[in-house]
């Protein structure tokens, strides 16, 4: 097959974190996919197709607990042999490819009445309203427009947010919050037990995180610390809510373990002395039993809950 650099570029950008995000990363997947589909001279149905897939199963999995792009690819393959169970001509199947590549987007990262964030703020924010000092880790475009929707009309609303090392995703959190007018306290990592126990500046009523992935059993994958804030939210009878869609579970969950990302020591050191051993985990397992609930475009579910759900609305997923 042939090789396309600015599918590479797309690949090596998400490798090296210059594309970061569940949502930014099935973007860029499915960018690579069109630009496929537009530049291939490839004239066999049967090799269009396996090339296609080939390309979209490579940028899917550039980093591993990703599963928001390889269910994105899953959704294209499905529904293009469901109509299709002889593959049609070239160019019919680049339309349906491209449609359905669009399709998916529109479910993940659209506020259409398809999208799945318009559908998990319509109908979990009014269950929500009643809390006003929220503290969230990392960075999640979900969770920063469920907070602007619960903070309208709240003069008491308040949101606490950790800088996220080594790369400071929280700088972002912070920012959105701020430029939606949300009064917004950034604390050092370290510093997030504290405040959810009560012992800082801010008192906490609720804990947010987004998810990288969701696992079978209903454990949330995400930023690394994830967990020890949730066990602080435990000890403190605080809750703990997933806000994310019930598209980032792992269909593979089911069948195989899951790997956690360690990513290269140099983004905890660039120039750290020689001889000294560093681990560097991306993200980490937030055990169900600390999850109050998922928040999710079908309603607050509850951890155990969630297998089910998403089986009976995304059946999909499990096709082969």
């Amino acid at each position: 097959m042939k090789e396309y650099k600015e599918i590479t570029k797309i690949y090596e950008d998400i490798q090296n974190l210059n594309i970061q995000g569940a949502t930014n990363v099935t973007i860029a997947t499915f960018e690579g996919v069109k630009f496929y589909i537009e530049q291939s001279k490839q004239e066999d149905s049967n090799l269009f197709y396996n090339e296609f897939l080939e390309i979209a199963q490579k940028l899917a999995n550039a980093r591993m607990n990703e599963p928001l792009a390889r269910n994105g690819v899953k959704f294209v393959k499905y529904f293009l042999k469901k109509k299709f169970p002889v593959l049609p001509e070239i160019n019919i199947m680049k339309r349906d490819i491209s449609q359905l590549c669009d399709d998916y987007l529109d479910m993940i990262s659209g506020f259409t009445e398809k999208g799945s964030k318009k559908q998990l703020i319509e109908r979990c924010a009014p269950l929500l309203k009643n809390l006003d000092k929220i503290f969230t880790h990392c960075h999640s475009s979900t969770v920063v427009s469920l907070i602007i929707e619960l903070s309208k009309g709240d003069s008491n609303f308040e949101v606490v947010c950790t800088e996220t090392r080594p790369r400071f995703q929280g700088r972002t959190t912070a920012k959105n919050l701020l430029a939606a007018g949300v009064k917004t306290t950034l604390i050092a990592d370290s510093a997030g037990e504290s405040f959810i126990i009560g012992r800082g500046s801010v008192p906490i009523d609720v804990v947010f995180i987004g998810c990288d992935q969701i696992t079978a059993k209903g454990h949330a994958i995400n930023k690394i610390g994830s967990w020890g804030l949730g066990v602080a939210a435990h000890y403190a009878g605080k809750p703990l809510y997933v806000v994310t869609p019930l598209l980032k579970i792992d269909p593979d969950s089911f069948h195989h373990s899951v790997e956690i990302e360690v990513r290269e020591d140099s983004e905890l050191w660039p120039e750290a002395p020689k001889g000294l051993h560093m681990f560097n985990p991306a993200f980490e397992i937030v055990d169900s039993m600390l999850i109050t609930g998922y928040v999710t475009e079908f309603g607050i579910l509850k951890p155990n809950e969630v297998d089910r759900v998403a089986q009976e609305k995304y059946p999909w997923l499990l096709e082969e």
